[in-house]
Order: structure tokens, then C-alpha cells, then sequence
């Protein structure tokens, strides 16, 4: 028998794009009125030209990084991430690493204006749960892309909220890629 691994991978990010859970304010969302919210978030940080702030671990801080310059580049929106690892080993250090993140959007001078998206396959990542708890704090508007399990904290703390329900951490992400450039383009 043939092996179909690779084709079963294919229909789980399929699936998994299919079943993936829009929220605005912690609401459920249609797929198009979400998106159309989004466009009319991008439109506005492109006009007052505010920030967009990518946030998150692993291969999420690397796809963050990657956002970041996508966003700035393509989609003509000033986008930053933490992607100086002097910076984000003296932030740890000095406060935890659990802080690091939002001590970083501090010096960056994050306001109302601008746009913080975490990417956190188990969307309950401590640092990105902190960066989170303050935008809810300051009004600052959130974008978190999370998966894995339906009750985390991203979901939760965010303005808006992409859900991927699948439960290995490489679909996740994969997914979470597919819809950062959806939303680009």
C-alpha cells in the first residue's frame, strides 16, 4: 500500500483552514465580516500612519520577523518585531522573559493608533498573554492568531482572533502563515 502521509498532511491544512474560528471582541465572526474589519483596521493604520507590531516564539517569532517586513514593504504599513536577540536577551534579563515582549512595545512607544498581532500556536504563551493584557489595558488594538485549544487566553485578551482547531504545532503554523499573507494580500 502506497504511503499517504503526505496527502493526508495537504487535507489537514485544508481542514484546518476550513474549520478555523473568526472572533472580534471575543465574539464569533462571519469569515467575510471579519476580514472586512481587518481591511478597514490595515486601511486606517495606512492613512495615520501608525504601526503594526508582530509578536511571537519559535517559528512564530521567525514568521513574525518575516511579517513584519512583508507588511512594511508590501503592504506599505511600518511593521516592527522583536527580532534583536541583544534586545530581547537584555529585556529578559532585566525583567523575565515572561515581560520581554511588552517591555520591548514600551520602548517602541506602542499606542492607541497602532496594531500588535501575536502568533502563539497554544495562544496561551506567557509573554504573549502579557503583551495581550495590555493592549486590552490600553486600548490598543490586537490581532492574536492562536490554535491548538479553543479556550486559551488569546482569544480572550484580543480584539480580534484567528482559531486554528487543529492540534499539532507544524499544521498550526502553516495555517497561521496562509492567513497572515491573506490578509497582506
Amino acid at each position: 500500500m502506497e504511503n499517504k502521509y503526505y496527502s493526508n498532511y495537504f487535507k489537514s491544512i485544508s481542514r484546518g483552514l476550513e474549520e478555523s474560528l473568526y472572533y472580534a471582541n471575543q465574539q464569533l465572526s462571519e469569515p467575510e465580516l471579519f476580514f472586512q474589519s481587518i481591511k478597514g483596521v490595515l486601511k486606517k493604520l495606512r492613512e495615520t500612519k501608525s504601526k503594526i507590531y508582530f509578536f511571537g516564539n519559535g517559528a512564530s517569532a521567525a514568521f513574525a520577523n518575516h511579517m513584519a517586513l512583508d507588511f512594511s514593504k508590501n503592504g506599505k504599513i511600518l511593521s516592527r518585531s522583536l527580532s534583536d536577540s541583544a534586545m530581547l536577551t537584555a529585556l529578559a534579563n532585566d525583567y523575565s522573559y515572561e515581560q520581554a515582549m511588552l517591555e520591548y512595545l514600551k520602548i517602541e512607544g506602542v499606542n492607541k493608533d497602532d496594531l500588535v498581532i501575536t502568533i502563539s500556536s497554544s495562544g496561551n504563551s506567557p509573554n504573549v498573554v502579557s503583551v495581550l493584557n495590555h493592549c486590552k489595558e490600553n486600548k490598543i488594538k490586537s490581532l492574536a492568531l492562536s490554535g491548538l485549544k479553543n479556550d486559551n487566553k488569546s482569544i480572550l485578551l484580543s480584539d480580534y482572533s484567528i482559531y486554528v482547531p487543529m492540534k499539532t504545532y507544524g499544521i498550526v503554523e502553516c495555517i497561521h502563515q496562509i492567513f497572515l499573507h491573506l490578509i497582506l494580500d
